[in-house]
């Protein structure tokens, strides 16, 4: 069958054509899609790696409550530990010195002339001593610097005071005298 159209153009039904628009007009969309996209994307993992970093330390804040007692127990025991070092080298040097002392007044002793007395040997610091006495001559006093000036056991060995005084009417010698005490004199041994 034959088809006229006798229709005014102007009244003739168009006939629509889609077209669709240049790749370049969607381009900024494409690329507000992506660049969103992408923010949401790296929200989502900053978002997740914040709660596994927030999760993480309360774990550890729990893992530190958890062990406190034994934190505190250790830190105890760390301070038992030194207490009882410091006392054992406390132990450990009267130990050491235990024969020290002895040597020393034993070679006190020997250095005495016959009529010369001491009446004080203190110990002023470490091992500095004072040592003062009586005699009759300052010859006395000389012969017993001179014998601890000889001595392992004694090292400068210094006069302060030699003076004349009186003990119930008869005139003798006071002395004041200093000496440094050596521990492990060469040749000598300490202990026995």
């Amino acid at each position: 069958m034959i088809r006229i159209n006798l229709l005014p153009r102007e009244d003739t039904p168009k006939t629509r054509s889609l077209a669709l628009p240049s790749v370049t007009s969607f381009a900024p969309l494409v690329l507000v899609i992506i660049a969103v996209g992408g923010m949401t994307v790296m929200s989502i993992y900053q978002t997740q790696k914040i709660q596994s970093l927030e999760q993480m330390i309360a774990d550890e804040e729990a893992e530190s409550r958890r062990l406190a007692p034994e934190i505190a127990k250790i830190k105890r025991l760390d301070q038992q530990r030194q207490d009882l070092n410091q006392r054992l080298d406390v132990i450990t040097n009267l130990d050491r010195d235990r024969y020290f002392r002895v040597h020393l007044l034993d070679e006190l002793n020997r250095a005495l002339p016959e009529n010369l007395w001491v009446v004080r040997f203190e110990n002023t610091a470490g091992d500095a001593y004072a040592i003062e006495g009586v005699t009759f001559s300052n010859f006395l006093v000389s012969d017993f610097l001179q014998n601890l000036a000889d001595s392992p056991y004694y090292e400068g060995v210094n006069l302060e005071v030699a003076e004349r005084g009186d003990i119930k009417d008869v005139e003798v010698v006071r002395f004041k005298l200093q000496a440094q005490g050596v521990r492990a004199p060469s040749g000598a041994a300490i202990g026995g």
